[in-house]
């Protein structure tokens, strides 16, 4: 579903901007089923408007990537050509690598062969990706 990416982004932009991840600094925010090509330079607009007296209105007491750092992940298809770009301002290890299963677009089972098969990628950043990012979210 289109849509479903601007949905997660006004979702973001409240657990993040309305202060939910500031106020609940333990809470784990997953966002999940709407690719993450988009939450970098969502991110970007919500850090400049907090960098912008005129536009604060937050209350916030960190940058929101410093908030999404803190307490959220996101999911990847591995198809997406910006996962190198999304590694690079939030860190691997925020990345949560998705199969899409049961749907028709989906990509199961070739998932992690397609991300392990990525030459922008460093080995590091494969495993962080791979493993990383689950293992940080799940608490395993």
């Amino acid at each position: 579903m289109i849509s479903h990416t601007m949905e997660m982004m006004l979702a973001a932009m409240s657990i993040i901007w309305e202060g939910v991840a500031d106020r609940f600094p333990r809470v784990r925010v997953g966002f999940l089923e709407s690719g993450g090509g988009w939450i970098a330079p969502w991110l970007d607009r919500m850090d400049r408007h907090f960098d912008d007296e005129g536009f604060n209105d937050s209350g916030l007491s960190m940058r929101p990537t410093e908030l999404f750092q803190r307490n959220c992940w996101i999911s990847f298809e591995p198809v997406e050509r910006s996962l190198n770009v999304l590694a690079d301002f939030i860190g691997p290890h925020k990345i949560l690598w998705a199969t899409d299963y049961p749907h028709p677009d989906g990509f199961f089972p070739g998932a992690p062969k397609l991300i392990a098969d990525r030459p922008e990628l460093s080995a590091e950043t494969k495993r962080q990706i791979l493993a990383g990012g689950a293992k940080g979210f799940y608490k395993l």
